[in-house]
């Protein structure tokens, strides 16, 4: 369910993702993601590499849709969430298309079939149980945090060590998420 958050009451859980495939499609693809808890404040954040996406082709549209599902898994059910992702398809995917796909049986304007339906599907459940709101954010333009995700995303195609915490922190800050304190 994609509901609407009160403008003066920000979502409990703010989440930054990005996905990449180093070919595409064929991979291979990686996740990143940021969670930051803004009642405590904590953050988790990570990212995975994917090198076979079992009957699906690795692509960067699967690796952004999976780098939305590793994020929210695991937060607790009735909780806010903005979702911020750089991916148009993302967002339109999961706050607008789907609706129109279910009513059409999963199909799209052109009669084929959903591409990604199950992760779209999985997303879908998951977010059932938040109250969650997908929003888009300008990719490559200096936003520090959306830039982390992305090194995080890329650094897992690759196999390589992506940003760290002190990387994570300083852009959650850099943006005004958190306090130079780290409050």
């Amino acid at each position: 369910m994609v509901g609407a958050l009160m403008p003066d009451a920000p979502a409990r859980f703010l989440v930054f993702s990005d996905g990449s495939a180093i070919v595409n499609p064929g991979g291979p693809g990686g996740t990143g993601f940021v969670v930051l808890d803004r009642s405590r404040p904590a953050v988790r954040f990570g990212g995975t590499r994917w090198v076979e996406d079992g009957r699906n082709p690795v692509t960067n549209n699967r690796m952004e849709l999976r780098a939305v599902l590793e994020a929210i898994t695991e937060l607790p059910a009735g909780e806010g969430v903005e979702v911020l992702s750089d991916s148009r398809y993302v967002v339109d995917s999961l706050s607008r298309w789907i609706h129109g796909w279910r009513r059409k049986g999963w199909r799209t304007a052109s009669g084929g079939p959903v591409l990604n339906r199950d992760l779209i599907e999985a997303i879908d459940a998951r977010g059932r149980e938040l109250r969650i709101h997908y929003a888009w954010v300008r990719g490559h333009d200096g936003h520090a945090v959306n830039e982390v995700v992305d090194g995080l995303a890329l650094a897992a195609a690759r196999g390589a060590r992506g940003p760290g915490e002190d990387e994570v922190v300083a852009a959650l800050r850099a943006e005004g998420f958190l306090r130079a304190t780290g409050t």
